[in-house]
């Protein structure tokens, strides 16, 4: 008859007993070793601490864990936990009774004395968290070691078929298989033998639902079929007189079942079971080293790709003003991740009229980046000869709209500054917001409009405004919008109240002052991707063209 292997420890013998599955769920509970009582045993400073506390006070000091603070020992006339985090061992201060004379002719009172060990207490409990974020931090770091193939390692097939012929050499059988399951845990299929021919590997998976074996060894038993009558209700995968079948898990997950098999009848031992099973969890770390070595070329992979992605993404911003006796030009944007989907852009027409842009994609990571870029070169393509920002606008989403399934939308301002007049026309789609900053405070330009690619039909409304000496044209993206409604509903306003107080600085200067305020938001939790643009109007016209150098941002 068949057999399901229970393994137990017997406590008088300290062996391993075998025995039917009961018919009920045994619950097994761990109880923490017995601590020695000696804390100086992991503290080695905490014995000098005491004696030089009682030579300082009179009073003795004892450092006690939790069992022997409970018990409440005599002469201790006070004590309170100095580590209450449940994670460490419970470490009390306790002030004790004097046993003969005192240790100084004039001991302190048992208030002052209570009150010294308490802060000593406090100060243990700060060095115990340390010691355990210290711990959790070595062990974080192990488990971050790099993963890579070893060099003239041999094959994992190579490997798992070396692993079947350990549990077949150990279980005194005659051929093993192991079966994996797929990722909807619904069929096994033969992925490596030893003592069969290879021509199995040829054959269908079976249905996970016919195999009461593999069934019940996945829930974590094993499976020891006898002989050849009872192959009837088990159903073993292969002909064999005797068979045994084991689960391959990792800590997280079943992967799959170990077959061997013998040629005759046999009893399994103990012994052999135990082998059987090692070579099972032998097979299980194999698995999963190759999916982590896998998994972490392919991350690495991936991190060099994105962190090229990135510097291509830099290289391709503006970083140098363009020279003109007329505006100040600054921008500064950032990712909240890896890659950024926001984006600014200008540059200066053949016929000399300054193309402003700023833009910022409606999705998120990689897939945010890729729009951004293919809406800055549509932008920047339609700019050098368009002289109408809507037109501009209007053109770009009718792209977007016939090139997506819809839903590649963005939002964009689009501006044309005048290298002779200090004048600016300008439109925006979407949610980016464009103030102007001038002596007699700020004015909102634009308002929320649809965004690029939500609909071909939609005209956008172009504005045109002009400027005087010291007056800002100020451009925040979506993003940064969204940081500073977040925090507050005044905070988009109190920004540009910042601006305008400085508004005698120069645009780098202006640009500073925002990178500064939303990465401090940022940092509060509000992270996104943010743009900010600064068009400043130059306060003279003669200091900019004696030097002819653009401003630093």
């Amino acid at each position: 008859m068949p057999r399901i292997r229970r393994r137990t420890q017997d406590s008088r013998s300290g062996g391993t007993v075998a025995g039917p599955m009961p018919s009920y769920l045994r619950l097994y509970s761990e109880t923490r070793p017995a601590s020695s009582g000696r804390f100086g045993d992991f503290w080695p400073g905490v014995d000098k601490l005491c004696r030089a506390f009682e030579q300082a006070t009179g009073w003795p000091l004892q450092c006690l864990p939790e069992p022997a603070a409970s018990n409440s020992p005599a002469g201790i006339l006070w004590s309170a936990p100095a580590s209450p985090d449940a994670e460490q061992e419970q470490l009390h201060v306790a002030v004790a009774s004097v046993e003969g004379p005192a240790s100084v002719e004039t001991q302190i009172e048992l208030p002052a004395a209570v009150e010294l060990a308490g802060t000593i207490g406090h100060l243990l409990a700060e060095l115990a968290r340390a010691r355990q974020a210290l711990w959790k931090r070595e062990a974080e770091l192990a488990a971050g070691v790099p993963l890579s193939p070893r060099t003239g390692e041999p094959h994992l097939a190579q490997r798992l078929q070396a692993a079947l012929r350990a549990a077949t050499e150990a279980a005194s059988c005659d051929a093993a298989a192991l079966y994996l399951v797929d990722e909807t845990t619904s069929y096994l299929k033969l992925r490596s033998v030893w003592g069969l021919p290879q021509e199995r590997l040829l054959l269908p998976p079976r249905d996970l639902p016919r195999c009461p074996a593999d069934l019940e060894a996945l829930l974590g038993h094993a499976v020891v079929v006898q002989d050849a009558a009872a192959q009837a209700e088990w159903r073993p995968p292969e002909p064999f007189a005797a068979a045994v079948c084991l689960p391959v898990a990792s800590a997280t997950a079943p992967l799959g079942t170990l077959w061997v098999f013998g040629d005759r009848s046999q009893d399994f031992s103990d012994r052999e079971l135990n082998m059987v099973e090692i070579v099972a969890g032998r097979i299980a770390v194999e698995l999963e080293r190759e999916m982590l070595a896998t998994a972490g070329a392919d991350a690495s992979r991936l991190k060099r790709q994105i962190a090229s992605a990135e510097r291509l993404q830099d290289r391709n911003l503006p970083h140098v003003s363009p020279l003109s006796d007329l505006w100040q030009i600054a921008a500064w944007t950032q990712s909240a991740g890896e890659l950024n989907g926001e984006f600014y852009d200008w540059f200066v027409r053949g016929d000399d009229l300054l193309a402003l842009v700023l833009g910022s994609s409606r999705h998120e990571a990689i897939e945010g980046a890729l729009s951004a870029g293919s809406l800055r070169a549509a932008a920047r393509a339609h700019l050098q000869y368009a002289d109408d920002p809507a037109a501009v606008l209007r053109r770009l989403s009718e792209s977007f709209w016939s090139g997506s399934p819809g839903d590649e939308t963005a939002g964009l301002l689009v501006a044309v500054a005048d290298s002779h007049t200090p004048a600016v026309r300008l439109a925006a789609a979407g949610c980016p917001a464009v103030w102007k900053i001038a002596d007699r405070g700020a004015t909102r330009l634009t308002e929320e409009s649809p965004a690029i690619g939500l609909d071909p039909l939609t005209r956008y409304t172009v504005r045109e405004e002009a400027f005087s000496s010291g007056e800002l044209l100020v451009v925040l993206g979506e993003g940064a919008v969204r940081m500073l409604r977040a925090q507050e509903p005044a905070g988009e306003q109190e920004m540009i109240e910042l601006l305008g107080a400085h508004r005698d600085q120069p645009a780098g200067m202006l640009v500073e002052l925002l990178h500064d305020r939303l990465t401090a938001l940022a940092a509060e939790g509000h992270a996104a991707d943010c743009t900010a643009m600064v068009l400043k109007c130059r306060d003279s016209l003669s200091s900019c063209v004696a030097c002819n150098t653009p401003p630093s941002r």
